[in-house]
Parts: structure tokens; C-alpha cells; sequence
């Protein structure tokens, strides 16, 4: 899939935006329920799920901003202790649910409100795999990154925020376990760009952490379920050129946790590749709208799932 590098040229539509003051952003990295073909995941999540969380003209009602990120390839930690390269029991992710939310009054707002407890939430039945989801709240950090691509993406304006992009998102667990990303970033950050900038100068033109954050006003898990999943308390996203890139950030990657394994669990981190879908964005006045559905070369054809 041709990434918005290719197409950015004479384009009018692309515009750089730096946000005055972060969104609360909500993460939850999803495996499929029993008895769906990953296209058929795929086309319920946007084409069901997203027009249900988009249906309210109240704002307080639904995320200020819903971008899915579909993954197309991933690469996981081995089980800690366990036989000859095992993976762990919740290896797998079909998609990342991004949801942003103007402050927490908001977020309290719209996960208390009749129409997410009574329509939105127990959608979720026809998809997730709740026992195995990994969620986390957080807030985005622009990060400053000096390849070749990064220079082309400053000139011709691309926004990392837009949600159209593809992507590498690697979950952090720290060595504490921990959902508080603070004071891990700054050592690991510096660690992750060097190694990005040694590998990745024609294949990388972002870089954004997402800082984990605790907050005792909202309980994920008994929305989201996966309460007995590892904790992640950073999720870096990297903006990759297109699929063919991802050999190179791999290249990153282990050059990387060479110099950081150190400062995080290596079991638990794991990285998803995947391409982002924007569901709806109520600042851009952009609603659901099914032309935005991604699609694969492996996973042509519609499915019998239809909204």
C-alpha cells in the first residue's frame, strides 16, 4: 500500500497541525473474538463498529477524534521461562482502537453515557477478544527525528495526526510493570531515534510517544476487559514510507534493544505494523464514512458482514 509520501506532492488537503494542549488519548491493542477470519474482523470494526461510535450528534457521546490501525504484520517477545520458543498466551493483535478525548470530564462524560453503556460497549461481544486486550491512556508526544524522509515530510507539510499513515507501534513494558511512562521516555527516546537514524534515513518520516498515564477516575479494564494482561507504559508510534520499510525499522529495532533491553521487559514489548484508518475527527468535522475503509492486497472482496 503506497504510503501519503507518494501522493503528497500538489496535494492541498495535507497540513501540518502541532495540537496547543494533548488530548487524552485511550489505546486498547485488540485480537479477534473465536470464529472470525481476520477481513471479517476487519470489516466489522469500521464498517459496524465505527458507524456506531460516530451515530450521536452529541459530542460528550463519542471520542473528539477515532482512528483504527489495522496490522498487517507483527513481531513479539518470547514467553519469560517458558519452553524453547514459546510465545506468550496473548500473543496476536488484529488492530489498535486510538480514541481521543478533550480532557477528562470528557472522557468520564462519554463512558458513562446511556448510548456507549447501552449501544457501544457491548458491541464489543461481536469482535474482541476481551481477555486478552492491552489498554492504556496516554497523552501523544511529538517527537523531533532527523532522517532524509523527515526532511520531505517537513517541506511538504504531512501531519503525523491526520490518520492515515503507515505506522510501527511498539508497546513498552517497563521492568516495573507499571502504566506510567514519565520518567522511561526520556531515557529510551534518545536510544530509539539514534537507532532510527542509523537504519531508517529514506523509511521513517515521524516519531510520536504515546506517555502512559494512571488515572483513578476510569478503570479500563472493566470496560475493555484484559485485566490480567502485562501493563504498557509507553507505545511509540514510528511513520514508516510504506510496507517495504518495515525490514529497515527491524534492522532499528534490534540495534535498539541492544543498547535499552536493559530499561524495559523485552518479553512483554512487542511491535505491530499496520496501516491507520480515520474513523471520524469532530475538530475537522470529518464523520464515518466508508470510503475510508482500508483495504489489503491479501484480504480482497467484500465479506458477509455488512452494516
Amino acid at each position: 500500500m503506497d504510503s501519503d509520501l507518494d501522493k503528497a506532492t500538489g496535494s492541498s488537503s495535507i497540513h501540518f497541525v502541532m495540537s496547543l494542549a494533548p488530548l487524552i488519548k485511550q489505546i486498547c491493542a485488540i485480537r479477534r473474538k473465536p470464529g472470525l477470519t481476520r477481513k471479517e474482523y476487519m470489516d466489522y470494526r469500521y464498517r459496524i463498529h465505527g458507524a456506531i461510535v460516530d451515530a450521536p450528534e452529541n459530542k460528550d457521546e463519542k471520542p473528539h477524534k477515532y482512528i483504527q490501525t489495522q496490522v498487517f504484520d507483527s513481531v513479539f517477545g518470547a514467553r519469560d521461562g517458558g519452553p524453547l520458543n514459546a510465545n506468550q498466551h496473548w500473543f496476536g493483535r488484529d488492530d489498535v482502537t486510538e480514541l481521543f478525548f478533550r480532557d477528562w470530564g470528557h472522557v468520564m462524560r462519554c463512558f458513562t453515557s446511556d448510548y456507549v453503556t447501552g449501544k457501544v460497549g457491548p458491541d464489543g461481544i461481536q469482535f474482541a477478544d476481551y481477555e486478552t486486550n492491552i489498554v492504556l491512556m496516554a497523552y501523544e508526544k511529538d517527537l523531533e527525528i532527523a532522517t532524509r524522509l523527515a526532511s520531505r515530510r517537513i517541506e511538504l507539510g504531512l501531519d503525523m495526526l491526520q490518520g492515515r499513515a503507515t505506522v510501527a507501534q511498539y508497546f513498552i513494558s517497563s521492568a516495573e510493570h507499571g502504566t506510567e511512562g514519565e520518567k522511561l521516555e526520556p531515557t529510551l527516546t534518545p536510544l530509539l531515534r539514534a537507532a532510527l537514524e542509523q537504519h531508517c534515513h529514506d523509511d521513517v518520516w515521524g516519531l510520536m510517544a504515546d506517555i502512559g498515564v494512571e488515572s483513578d477516575k476510569f478503570d479500563l479494564a472493566s470496560y475493555f476487559g484484559g485485566r490480567d494482561m502485562p501493563r504498557f507504559c509507553l507505545v511509540y508510534k514510528i511513520f514508516l514510507h510504506n510496507h517495504a520499510s518495515v525490514p529497515k525499522f527491524r534492522r532499528s529495532q534490534h540495534s535498539f534493544e541492544d543498547g535499552a533491553q536493559a530499561h524495559f521487559d523485552l518479553n512483554s514489548s512487542f511491535v505491530l505494523f499496520a496501516e491507520e484508518a480515520l474513523v471520524m475527527d469532530v475538530d475537522k468535522d470529518i464523520r464515518f464514512a466508508l470510503d475510508r475503509q482500508l483495504t489489503f492486497p491479501d484480504l480482497p472482496g467484500p465479506t458477509h458482514l455488512q452494516p
